[in-house]
C-alpha cells in the first residue's frame, strides 16, 4: 500500500470502474474528467455505536464540496489498485485518527451516484468523538447521530444529499448485525 500511496502523492491516480463495479484497466488523474459509462469508486464506512447511532463527521467549511455538511464516518475515493476496505480504512483513520482492522468491516452494498460508485462498509465501535484526532484541514467536529436525527439533517440540508432509503438501509444493516 505504501508504494501506492507514494505513486498518488503528487496527485491521486484513480481506477476507472464500468457501472458493473469492474475495473477497465484505464486510470485517471483525480480532477481530470471522465466520460460516458466511465466511473470512479468511492469507499464509505459507517461506524455504530451499540445504541445504532452512526459516528457522523462534520466536513470543514474549507471542503469545496459539502463543506460545512455533516457526513458518513469516513470516505473518499479508492486509490488505483486499492483495494475499497482497505481505502475506507485509510480514510478512517486519516480523517478521523480511529484505526480498525480489515475484520472489523463488512461490505454491505454498493450505490451509484453520479459519475461515482459507492461502496458502503459497516462496523462497530465506541468511541469518545471529543478523543478523536480529527484531520484539521478536513473535518469540523465529529458526533454520534440516530437514524432521525441523519435523515432530518438530510432532509434539510446541513447533511450531504445522500438518498435517504440508502442510509435508512445502512442503519438496518447494522441493527442485523
Amino acid at each position: 500500500m505504501d508504494e501506492i500511496r507514494d505513486k498518488n502523492a503528487e496527485g491521486e491516480i484513480l481506477d476507472i470502474y464500468t457501472p458493473q463495479h469492474e475495473r477497465t484497466g484505464r486510470s485517471v488523474r483525480r480532477g481530470d474528467p471522465i466520460t460516458g459509462d466511465d466511473r470512479l469508486l468511492v469507499a464509505h464506512v459507517c461506524v455504530l455505536n451499540g445504541k445504532n447511532e452512526l459516528l457522523c463527521q462534520l466536513r470543514s467549511t474549507a471542503k469545496g464540496h459539502y463543506g460545512g455538511r455533516w457526513d458518513l464516518t469516513a470516505g473518499g475515493f479508492v486509490l488505483s489498485g486499492e483495494a475499497p476496505e482497505i481505502s475506507a480504512l485509510r480514510e478512517l483513520e486519516e480523517e478521523m485518527g480511529l484505526t480498525l482492522k480489515p475484520e472489523d468491516l463488512r461490505f454491505v452494498f454498493t450505490e451509484p451516484f453520479s459519475y461515482v460508485l459507492d461502496d458502503y462498509f459497516l462496523a462497530r465501535a465506541e468511541a469518545d468523538p471529543a478523543a478523536l484526532t480529527l484531520q484539521e484541514d478536513e473535518v469540523a467536529d465529529a458526533r454520534w447521530f440516530s437514524l432521525d436525527e441523519v435523515t432530518a439533517m438530510i432532509a434539510d440540508g446541513r447533511f450531504v444529499d445522500y438518498p435517504i432509503e440508502g442510509i435508512r438501509r445502512v442503519f438496518a444493516l447494522a441493527a442485523a448485525r
